[in-house]
């Protein structure tokens, strides 16, 4: 195919995706987020260009997603005006019940759309055709985009794109518990000319592997931990060359943030980072924290905490990496001007936090706070 070519490379939707750390309206916002994200590549398509889309697995969470989370896909599948080619990954894998081949998919689905379920290769264009490694169960036994181009020969007429999905061993850190993809192996087949384009999906973050070889990541974000989500890739092919392009398309953020917390300027630092993100209702933030506070300093900390967390989509504190410990002293224990039994659990909880238990810090600290309100 000598005519130059342009095509999006997406993958790891995962419609129907859970993030209970959102709380309900934080999830169904991002739950539509997802949806709008894919709609928005319709966009991307209709301004590039593009001639098609293929989404390189884990279109939907799981197989066992809600029938409203498949028409709701169904409907922003139609928003994108170019046919779109699906590859099942390890989340919808084409096993026994699989939502491929479900009443409710099958009947809804929109006719530009074409799932892959065979190794065959599909002629989307005069000249071009699309091979894919669809997954069968996930439990693959071998690497898992090998079927997708193990028995092809080479073509010069023609230009191949491969689908697949899965980590591969030079990037996996020997800690998959499935079988890798073999990068030489791939990197093969791209040098002889079988292949043209491998599109990877299963990486959430925008990945280059070679000028040929590329994971797009996810749609929008899914974990503070994904270094680049939430684009979709613009592939170019003319001839001998390639020209590969993130195009964001993610609205959301997940951020991870650490602090020393000792005394009260570094809380009002705290207060002034929060001030300057931008887009709160749609970013969701896990706090790291060490130090220790007053017990007034304490609980300015937690209200405060409570407050982003009505604006931002979510704020939460790392419970792996928190670790700011109350530090009450006399005055912060006299000011609270208790008697009687609760004057005796202060005491109780003041010997118990000498003795090292930091329970009761948070306890004293609870008990501050409580009583500051009250008054």
């Amino acid at each position: 195919m000598d005519e130059s070519i342009t095509f999006l490379h997406s993958s790891d939707w995962q419609l129907g995706m859970m993030r209970r750390f959102l709380g309900p309206d934080g999830q169904a916002r991002w739950g539509q987020a997802r949806l709008d994200a894919v709609a928005r590549i319709g966009e991307v398509a209709e301004r590039t260009g593009a001639a098609f889309v293929v989404v390189t697995g884990d279109v939907f969470e799981h197989n066992q997603v809600e029938r409203q989370t498949i028409l709701r896909a169904c409907e922003a599948l139609k928003r994108i005006p170019v046919p779109v080619v699906l590859l099942p990954g390890n989340h919808d894998a084409l096993e026994p019940g699989s939502l491929w081949t479900s009443s409710q998919w099958l009947a809804h689905a929109p006719e530009h759309v074409t799932v892959l379920t065979e190794t065959t290769p599909f002629r989307i264009l005069p000249g071009l055709e699309i091979v894919g490694a669809p997954w069968r169960s996930r439990r693959p036994l071998s690497d898992p985009a090998a079927p997708g181009y193990a028995d092809l020969e080479q073509d010069p007429a023609t230009t191949r794109i491969l689908l697949a999905h899965g980590q591969l061993t030079s990037l996996s850190g020997g800690m998959s518990d499935v079988p890798t993809i073999d990068q030489a192996a791939l990197e093969a087949a791209v040098a002889d000319g079988r292949l043209q384009y491998v599109g990877l999906g299963d990486r959430h973050s925008t990945t280059r592997v070679t000028d040929r070889i590329w994971f797009s990541g996810t749609q929008e974000v899914t974990s503070p931990e994904e270094d680049d989500p939430g684009n979709v890739l613009k592939v170019t092919i003319s001839g001998d060359t390639i020209d590969v392009v993130p195009v964001r398309v993610g609205a959301w953020h997940m951020v991870d943030h650490r602090v020393e917390l000792f005394d009260e300027e570094s809380i009002t630092a705290l207060e002034d980072w929060f001030a300057e993100l931008p887009d709160k209702e749609r970013t969701y933030v896990r706090l790291a924290g060490d130090g220790s506070l007053s017990l007034p300093l304490l609980a300015r900390l937690d209200s405060m905490i409570d407050a982003q967390g009505e604006v931002f989509a979510s704020v939460e504190r790392w419970v792996k990496f928190w670790t700011v410990r109350p530090a009450p002293d006399a005055a912060d224990l006299e000011s609270l001007q208790l008697s009687g039994p609760a004057r005796a659990a202060m005491e109780e909880l003041r010997q118990a936090l000498a003795g090292g238990d930091e329970g009761a810090g948070a306890a004293l600290s609870l008990m501050h706070r409580l009583a500051r309100d009250a008054g």
